[in-house]
């Protein structure tokens, strides 16, 4: 019995690894088509900066749906601000976070809020995910582990996932339109520093621009969901930079 087992066997360990082989090739195949999608390897590295304008509705529990207007200005690698507005019950919120390396401030209001190791965690995470977004250093740096999704459907359209893995990190599925090779999805698994409780959070990119700006493709349109939920839908405006100066990121 043993010896009529082991042809079987062979044939599964060829064919296993013909096809972990073709997979490989597929999903650098689908990183390669969108890091050339977005604008190509040469400007993704160019613009390690940007600012943005979002505005839309969010939806908050207890409260529903409040308009909401935020200023978002990043430098890789460790520099990032975010002013926040809405107004909840009849009274105006404004929310500022500031990530300048290893300071990290937040302002509600004017007051000061606590920095928890929740919040921090959540910051650090939002610096990976933007890292694994920009697509280039799964390609490049060592450490990430890619593999093959298939095929799913986002906002209607088809769209082929990639799993990101790397030791320490949260996995993370980037999701991208079949006929363009543009980002359709970012999934990833977070925690709300307030609740403490756990969620699936989709970054979905619902609409491009027409035009590309200095070659680089921009988001206008985005939906957040979280389990499945519509938390955010936004319209963006965004500029990619070389750089920003210090002042940018001081209170």
């Amino acid at each position: 019995m043993r010896r009529a087992l082991l042809p079987l066997l062979s044939a599964a360990l060829l064919f296993g690894f013909s096809s972990s082989s073709r997979a490989a090739d597929d999903v650098k195949d689908i990183i390669q088509k969108a890091i050339k999608a977005h604008g190509g390897k040469e400007s993704m590295v160019k613009y390690k900066a940007a600012k943005s304008t979002n505005k839309g509705k969010i939806t908050l529990p207890g409260v529903g749906e409040t308009d909401i207007t935020s200023e978002v200005s990043y430098m890789l690698p460790d520099k990032f601000k975010e002013s926040v507005e809405m107004e909840i019950a009849g009274m105006k919120i404004s929310v500022v976070t500031l990530v300048n390396g290893d300071k990290i401030s937040i302002e509600a209001n004017g007051t000061e809020v606590k920095v928890t190791d929740l919040i921090k965690k959540a910051l650090k995470d939002a610096r990976y995910q933007l890292k694994v977004s920009r697509l280039v250093p799964l390609v490049e740096e060592k450490g990430f582990k890619l593999e093959t999704l298939g095929e799913i459907k986002v906002e209607g359209k088809a769209a082929l996932g990639v799993r990101v893995t790397h030791k320490g990190q949260k996995d993370i599925n980037l999701y991208f339109y079949k006929d363009t090779g543009l980002m359709a999805k970012v999934e990833s698994r977070g925690v709300d520093p307030m609740t403490e409780k756990e969620y699936t959070e989709e970054r979905i990119v619902v609409e491009y621009a027409k035009e590309k700006k200095d070659g680089v493709a921009l988001p206008k349109k985005m939906h957040i969901k979280r389990d499945g939920e519509t938390f955010l839908k936004a319209s963006v405006d965004i500029k990619y930079l070389e750089k920003l100066d210090d002042s940018d990121f001081s209170k």
